[in-house]
């Protein structure tokens, strides 16, 4: 509920509000001139037109509130279950008796924005986390020292090099810095980049080895792994076709835009079924930049 310390319950025009929760703040403090009759499907529509308006304008902005945005996702976990007819019916339906269905749904957001800004836990240590041991395996299968990088030496420090970067904890550690000129330069793919792609590829098969930043710049050379101009390129596109719905996963549920994109313009580059591209592009092309829609 708002509290007198809280610079965001004011009334205010709806005109100068910030972002969606600014304007659902709005609504919690008049809820009677916004709900009629305390609806929360009423909520609901108001919802989907606020997010449409942001979609037709390219402007980008919070938004958890799609079925597969996170306070919906969030919501099927706590109740246990999922359900067509909708978060708000589901809401109505599990109100207490002596609560409301607006009081409700303010009460979960509120639990839902706290738990989201508390810090993620970080992953687990790589010789802890399961999925680095994929990770190792597959770069054990590959004789580095034998590839030529980019850097006119071999190619046994780009193991080193893949590691550090899937286990990146910030930004400033998720980029392609130590990758770039060795594995790649420019779009000229070198020795290394077909046992690179299945790295990557083992790295992102398993969502919960990675911070988001980290996925987003595997995703980044992904992407350039798999339109290279030189011979190792058919080699690359291969690995990444028989993966493709860790694109599509990536595609649908990354909390990035720009993440989405890397995923997206790969599979726009290499999937062969293109039915299956147009239909999920349909479902997610308000989550992509404007020129990918």
């Amino acid at each position: 509920m708002p509290t007198e310390d809280n610079p965001q319950s004011t009334v205010k025009h709806w005109q100068v509000c910030t972002d969606v929760y600014d304007f659902l703040e709005q609504i919690r403090l008049r809820p009677s001139m916004w709900l009629p009759g305390g609806s929360l499907q009423h909520l609901k529509s108001i919802l989907i037109g606020y997010r449409a308006a942001l979609g037709v304008h390219s402007i980008s902005g919070p938004f958890d509130f799609w079925p597969e945005d996170g306070f919906v996702q969030w919501l099927w976990k706590r109740y246990g279950r999922r359900s067509s007819l909708g978060w708000a019916a589901e809401i109505e339906r599990a109100t207490p008796a002596r609560s409301t269905p607006v009081e409700e749904f303010f009460r979960l957001l509120d639990q839902y924005r706290m738990e989201q800004a508390q810090p993620s836990p970080r992953p687990q240590t790589p010789a802890m986390h399961p999925g680095l041991q994929a990770v190792r395996i597959e770069i054990s299968r590959h004789d580095w020292s034998d590839l030529q990088c980019g850097c006119e030496g071999t190619a046994a420090h780009v193991p080193s090099d893949l590691l550090d970067l899937i286990t990146a904890q910030t930004p400033g550690e998720a980029t392609l810095t130590a990758i770039d000129n060795h594995v790649m330069i420019q779009s000229n793919l070198m020795d290394p980049a077909p046992a690179t792609t299945s790295v990557v590829l083992a790295a992102l098969a398993d969502p919960g080895l990675t911070t988001p930043e980290a996925r987003a710049a595997l995703l980044e050379l992904l992407l350039y792994l798999g339109c290279g101009d030189t011979a190792q390129q058919k080699e690359c596109e291969a690995s990444i076709r028989g993966a493709v719905w860790i694109l599509y996963r990536e595609l649908t549920t990354h909390p990035s835009t720009v993440a989405r994109a890397h995923a997206y313009e790969t599979l726009h580059n290499l999937e062969t079924e293109r039915d299956r591209l147009a239909a999920f592009r349909h479902i997610v092309q308000d989550r992509l930049p404007a020129d990918l829609r």
